[in-house]
């Protein structure tokens, strides 16, 4: 999910972000394929270590997946419909009007956008598909763990997330679409089932904790955390709101 100046820390997480990471639902792919004019070859930009990778490899007859991470590349799992290659997102080296859709899954905000809508005009089919996915912060906990989730991503680290995460929580409207572009519908989201290991697996691989570079911080949390689980309940259904933009390029 990496073509961003600070593709080294991609590197070093790429093995949290596999193990760590939400997968996109069934359900997203299958309103991708819907909305594609043909299915024969998906490009999946910044795909780090596959997270939507595999989905789009069920949807479309080849995906070529690129990302400027080689550590992000490595990590993700082999397929035999699936093309990975090591190459940034502005520079794809794939050839002139082959794909029939370009899907970027949380990473158009590190991306050079207005280079990278370059070269999507360049490798999309006429008509072809352009979808920006990402998804809101963590939702569906119990009251006092809702507090604290919304507390920490939203006050604490305030002063440590890269300034590319106000894309995100603009939800990438304030980037430039080639086009007429639509939102994502609003009824997709990510359903997890997480026990408290889980969610602390994911905030490790948030960039505001990397960008700490306090050792300490993740111990902290885990000691908060624990009394705010609810008692006698192993594991929590929680759900990220699917967002986005797409549209069809002229």
């Amino acid at each position: 999910m990496s073509n961003s100046p600070n593709h080294g820390w991609f590197d070093a997480v790429a093995d949290a972000y596999r193990n760590c990471r939400p997968h996109y639902p069934e359900g997203l792919f299958d309103w991708l394929a819907d909305q594609a004019p043909g299915h024969q070859c998906c490009w999946d930009v910044a795909c780090g270590s596959g997270q939507a990778s595999v989905g789009l490899a069920a949807a479309f007859d080849r995906v070529e997946a690129s990302d400027l991470s080689p550590a992000q590349i490595a990590s993700a799992p082999a397929h035999p419909r699936i093309h990975y290659r090591v190459a940034p997102a502005e520079a794809s080296g794939l050839e002139s009007s082959s794909m029939d859709a370009v899907v970027v899954a949380a990473a158009i905000h590190w991306l050079d956008v207005p280079r990278f809508n370059q070269e999507v005009q360049r490798v999309l089919k006429p008509g072809g598909l352009l979808a920006w996915l990402g998804y809101d912060p963590l939702q569906g906990a119990p009251e006092p763990l809702q507090q604290w989730l919304d507390a920490l991503y939203h006050e604490r680290l305030q002063g440590l997330w890269p300034p590319e995460r106000a894309h995100v929580d603009q939800r990438y409207a304030d980037l430039p679409f080639p086009g007429t572009s639509r939102p994502v519908p609003a009824d997709l989201s990510i359903a997890v089932d997480w026990n408290a290991a889980e969610l602390l697996g994911f905030i490790s691989t948030w960039s505001a904790l990397r960008r700490s570079g306090d050792q300490t911080l993740m111990t902290q949390l885990e000691q908060e955390l624990k009394p705010l689980w609810p008692r006698h309940q192993e594991r929590l259904p929680l759900h990220f709101p699917l967002m986005g933009r797409w549209g069809l390029l002229p």
